[in-house]
């Protein structure tokens, strides 16, 4: 599991560090059983302090997804898969509402959209 956070953006980092755990739980890229990196390792690897890290996986209990188990550390639930899918689906929804706002502002219309994602959608990178 891959998690990149942004200093600059205007998101809390904790909100970050959860976004991206959440999704790589959700599309199964981290499966039921697994461990997240420990508080102090990924608070380490990332450069932010461990209440941060705390933070975002105490969220991330409270949604259900994973518990917190004496001597193991954070452990991921097993998730529905049509929960999983329902709530990855959110995510595509709120992506898009933004994304309609963004072009607005910038003047852009539905055509230069359309072809943007498609370049987009078909790029190498995977995020």
């Amino acid at each position: 599991m891959r998690v990149v956070i942004s200093t600059s953006a205007s998101i809390p980092i904790y909100e970050q560090i959860k976004t991206q755990v959440r999704s790589a739980i959700l599309s199964g890229d981290v499966p039921a059983g697994s461990t997240l990196p420990s508080l102090r390792q990924l608070a380490a690897d990332l450069r932010v302090s461990v209440i941060t890290v705390t933070r975002a996986y105490n969220d991330l209990v409270a949604e259900g997804l994973v518990r917190n188990e004496h001597g193991r550390g954070f452990v991921v639930r097993d998730i529905d898969p049509a929960v999983a899918a329902e709530e990855l689906a959110k995510r595509v929804d709120t992506a898009l509402l933004e994304l309609r706002v963004a072009a607005r502002h910038a003047r852009i219309d539905i055509d230069e959209i359309h072809r943007r994602l498609e370049e987009a959608w078909r790029s190498e990178t995977d995020d």
